[in-house]
């Protein structure tokens, strides 16, 4: 390999729906999907359309179209019902 070839690394996206994986191409159907505690000190999800700026930030999930991002609300939401379950003992 030449000396002066510079190898820039570029990254790649993997969806993080359940059971998917699926590697990111050229499509423009992907989302940005991340949770935060809010106003009231509350979880909250976020969802965004597809920016290379947020798609690397720590804690961002690269979601490849809708149903998978379904998946992500739902396995949110059932946590944050979970979690309060616990707190509450019930």
């Amino acid at each position: 390999m030449p000396e002066n070839l510079l190898l820039i690394s570029t990254p790649f996206y993997r969806c993080s729906g359940p059971n998917c994986g699926v590697l990111k191409g050229g499509s423009d159907r992907w989302w940005i999907i991340w949770s935060s505690f809010g106003d009231y000190e509350l979880p909250v999800m976020h969802l965004a359309p597809w920016d290379e700026k947020l798609a690397l930030q720590e804690g961002a999930m690269h979601v490849c179209g809708e149903g998978c991002a379904q998946k992500l609300q739902s396995q949110f939401m059932g946590n944050v019902l979970q979690s309060r379950a616990r707190r509450s003992g019930g």
